[in-house]
């Protein structure tokens, strides 16, 4: 398992290959097992390899002083170990090349931009998490990657 940040991703990022990608964006919630399931049924059946995506949503105004730098350190920490209990329980066994990615920022424009850097040919993601009146007011960011990504985008339902 490989993780990633903002720091270095550009190289890997922009690698092509002739395999085929799938990018599998997640967060935290007990939810995300069963769209990694889902992506991990479709990657065999393609023989695609996998990113496994989560972004820490960090807000675009925040000023220098404004984060707290051990917070998002421990945030990614725990994120890591997620994305590792994820894989080590799925992905048991696979020859598949699973990456563990995780990035800072705006959650669907991550996503999409990370997509189209590492030519991925799908995205998944889990769709429902948000109340319906968070959802209408803010919009939820499945709704925003199907919108924006280049690419194929397969949401999973709770």
């Amino acid at each position: 398992m490989k993780s990633q940040n903002d720091k270095h991703t550009d190289e890997s990022m922009t690698r092509k290959s002739s395999r085929k990608k799938i990018v599998i964006a997640v967060d935290e919630s007990y939810y995300a097992k069963t769209v990694v399931k889902t992506a991990y049924d479709i990657a065999e059946n393609m023989d695609a390899d996998i990113d496994l995506l989560t972004v820490i949503e960090i807000p675009g105004l925040a000023g220098e002083g404004e984060l707290d730098r051990s917070q998002i350190d421990e945030e990614e920490k725990k994120i890591s170990e997620h994305h590792k209990e994820l894989i080590d329980s799925i992905f048991s066994g696979s020859t598949l090349l699973i990456e563990s990615v995780i990035l800072h920022g705006d959650p669907a424009k991550k996503i999409c931009e990370f997509a189209k850097k590492s030519n991925a040919s799908l995205v998944v993601i889990g769709t429902g998490s948000l109340g319906k009146l968070r959802s209408k007011l803010l919009g939820s960011v499945s709704d925003k990657v199907i919108k924006n990504c280049h690419c194929s985008v397969l949401t999973v339902r709770k």
